[in-house]
């Protein structure tokens, strides 16, 4: 009888270890990024296309012209969308603040100052005006 204490004893250790230790992992595990905006992912595609098709030089050219004329209609998409994009982004921070604790605001306004993505880009296409630093510098 008293080596089945032992061996349940041992089985909930290891199973109150294997929880607390997935949910550690769950803890820890940072976010995937956000997605890419198009103008950074579409550079990548771009070298990936030169690279990969083995482009002559001509072809790389026309590739090169067609991608600046994409970028150019790019900017002006975000020229308009911008300052929307700015505005919701500062709408939506502003009603996370109004349910936090005061600790939590803390908390929160460093999380908005750590940058978004793995190579700490944080400017749109149009290499405006950090969205981020925008909004959360309301004040509040």
């Amino acid at each position: 009888m008293k080596i089945w204490k032992v061996i349940l004893a041992t089985i909930v250790i290891f199973v109150a270890g294997a929880f607390a230790g997935g949910l550690l992992v769950k803890r820890l595990t940072p976010p995937p990024p956000p997605p890419v905006p198009p103008m950074f992912s579409q550079q990548r595609f771009q070298e990936k296309l030169k690279k990969e098709l083995q482009l002559t030089a001509d072809q790389t050219n026309r590739v090169d012209k067609v991608f600046t004329e994409s970028n150019a209609r790019i900017k002006i998409i975000w020229d308009l969308l911008g300052p929307e994009m700015q505005k919701e982004r500062k709408e939506t921070y502003e009603n996370i603040r109004a349910i936090l604790a005061p600790e939590q605001r803390e908390k929160f306004e460093q999380l908005l100052k750590q940058p978004h993505r793995p190579d700490g880009q944080r400017r749109g296409p149009r290499g405006g005006a950090n969205l981020t630093n925008s909004a959360s510098s309301s004040g509040k």
